[in-house]
C-alpha cells in the first residue's frame, strides 16, 4: 500500500490541454508496426507530439542518478505505451532528452526550497535552466528531477522524481495532457485517496486512476518498473481514437454484439457497445468494452468484459455493481430502472472476442392490444409475442397477459416467460 499512500498526494493540478491535439501540429505517416511488443498496431497516420524532457538537480542535491533515455522514446517505454494505447493515432517522434551530453541542469534553489514552489514553478524553473532550449517546438515539456519530493502534471506540463520513473505512473501524467484534468472513477462510494471525490482513481483498468486503481492489482513489473494498464473504452472514444465504425450504439432490441478486445484492434468485431439509459440526455449511458490480458494488460486479473457509466458530467465510472467489475460469461448486469440488461455469453482468447447480449430486462405482451403506439411496457404492450421476443434480454422476462395468439415462434436464448391474469395461448 506505500505505493498508493505515497501517490495519493502527487496528483496533476487541472488543466486544458486536450485542444492542443488538434493545433500546432504536424501530421506524420505511421507505418505499420511488426507484431510483437506492438503487433496490436494498425496502420494509419499518427499525429506527433514531441516531448522536450529536461533533467534538473536540486542546488544541494548533486547526485545524478542513470534516467534511460529509452524510458521516454523506446518501445517498451511511453513512445511504445503512447503509440499502442493510441492505435498509432499519436507518436513521440522527435522527443529529446537535455541536456544532450547526458547531464544534468541545476535548479537555483535547494530541495527543501522546492517545498514552497508549486509543481508548476518547479517545473518553470527546470524549464528556465536549460539554457537555449526552446520548448515551443515542442508539444509539451517533462521536467526531470533528481530526489524525491513531488510529481504530477500542471500547466499542461509534466513533473517526475524518481519514484514516478514508471511507466504506470509517467502514463497517468502524461495522460492528463492529453486527455484533460479528470480522472476516471468507479461506481462506489469509496474514498481511494484522501482529499478526492468518492469513487476518484476506482477504475483498475484504466491509466487514468494510477496509482490508486480502486484497490485492484491490475499493473505488472515492465521494462521500467510499474507498467499497464491501458486506456478504458469512454476515455478512448473521448479521444477520438475509437473509429466510428467500431462502435455500435444499442437500438433498444435484443442486440448480440461481438467485441473485439481493446488491446487487439485488428480482431473481428466492435471496439465498444453504447447503451444509452437516459432518453432526455444523450450524454448520460453506458459502454460495454472486452479487455484481454496481454500487452499493456497483462497484468489484469484476466480476460474480462468491464461496463463503465458516462454521466453527464462527462466522467466515466466503472460498474462494479450487480456482480463486477470484471464480467465473465454467463454474468449478467442488470438494471431494472432503465430496464437494461447487459449478459457475456462467450469470450475467446484465439480470436480475441467476447459476445454480449443487450436488451430489455422486462418486456411486456397483450395480444388484445389495439393501441397504434407500443413500447413493450405495462401501458403500451406488444400485441405479437416475436415483438416481445424481439427485444426482451438474454436472462429478461417476458410479461404476457391473458390471452391467444396463433404464432409459431422460436425461442433461442435463456429467460423468464410469465403469465398475468389468465392463461396464454400461443399457437393453434
Amino acid at each position: 500500500m506505500n505505493t498508493i499512500v505515497q501517490s495519493s498526494g502527487r496528483r496533476p493540478a487541472r488543466s486544458t490541454i486536450i485542444t492542443r491535439l488538434a493545433t500546432g501540429l504536424h501530421m506524420a505517416a505511421w507505418l505499420l508496426v511488426f507484431s510483437g511488443v506492438m503487433g496490436t498496431m494498425t496502420d494509419t497516420f499518427a499525429v506527433t507530439t514531441p516531448w522536450a524532457v529536461i533533467k534538473c538537480k536540486f542546488s544541494d542535491q548533486p547526485q545524478e542518478p542513470v534516467f534511460d533515455e529509452q524510458f521516454i522514446v523506446g518501445p517498451f517505454g511511453m513512445a511504445g505505451y503512447w503509440a499502442e494505447a493510441s492505435y498509432n493515432r499519436i507518436s513521440l517522434d522527435g522527443s529529446t532528452i537535455f541536456p544532450a551530453n547526458g547531464g544534468w541542469y541545476t535548479l537555483p534553489f535547494t530541495l527543501a526550497e522546492s517545498v514552497k514552489l508549486t509543481r508548476l514553478q518547479k517545473i518553470d524553473a527546470c524549464i528556465a535552466a536549460a539554457t537555449g532550449v526552446d520548448t515551443s517546438k515542442f508539444y509539451s515539456v517533462i521536467a526531470i528531477i533528481n530526489a524525491a519530493i513531488d510529481s504530477g502534471a500542471s500547466g499542461g506540463k509534466v513533473l517526475l522524481d524518481p519514484l514516478a520513473w514508471n511507466v504506470s505512473f509517467a502514463g497517468h501524467e502524461m495522460g492528463h495532457v492529453y486527455i484533460g484534468p479528470q480522472h476516471s472513477y468507479d461506481d462506489t462510494l469509496t474514498v481511494y485517496c484522501p482529499g478526492y471525490r468518492p469513487g476518484e482513481y476506482g477504475n483498475g483498468w484504466d491509466i487514468m486512476s494510477a496509482m490508486a486503481f480502486g484497490g485492484d492489482s491490475t499493473t505488472f513489473a515492465g521494462t521500467y518498473g510499474t507498467s499497464g494498464p491501458g486506456l478504458n473504452g469512454p476515455n478512448l472514444d473521448k479521444l477520438g481514437w475509437l473509429n466510428g465504425d467500431r462502435v455500435v450504439t444499442w437500438d433498444g432490441t435484443s442486440m448480440t454484439v461481438t467485441l473485439a478486445a481493446l488491446n487487439r484492434p485488428l480482431a473481428g468485431g466492435y471496439l465498444m457497445a453504447k447503451v444509452p439509459i437516459d432518453t432526455g440526455n444523450p450524454k448520460h449511458y453506458y459502454t460495454v468494452e472486452f479487455r484481454r490480458k496481454i500487452d499493456w494488460d497483462k497484468g489484469i486479473p484476466q480476460n474480462t468484459v468491464l461496463i463503465h457509466e458516462v454521466r453527464a458530467d462527462g466522467l466515466s465510472y466503472l460498474i462494479r455493481a450487480d456482480g463486477g467489475p470484471e464480467r465473465l460469461p454467463d454474468r449478467t448486469f442488470h438494471d431494472p430502472g432503465n430496464n437494461v440488461n447487459i449478459t457475456v455469453l462467450s469470450m475467446d482468447s484465439v480470436s480475441s472476442t467476447a459476445t454480449v447480449n443487450i436488451g430489455h430486462t422486462e418486456v411486456w405482451v397483450d395480444f388484445g392490444h389495439a393501441g397504434a403506439i407500443e413500447f413493450g411496457n405495462f401501458e403500451f404492450p406488444f400485441n405479437t409475442l416475436a415483438e416481445g421476443l424481439n427485444t426482451v434480454a438474454y436472462d429478461g422476462t417476458l410479461r404476457m397477459k391473458a390471452g391467444s395468439k396463433n404464432e409459431t415462434v422460436i425461442i433461442s436464448r435463456k429467460m423468464r416467460i410469465e403469465a398475468y391474469g389468465g392463461p396464454v395461448t400461443i399457437g393453434k
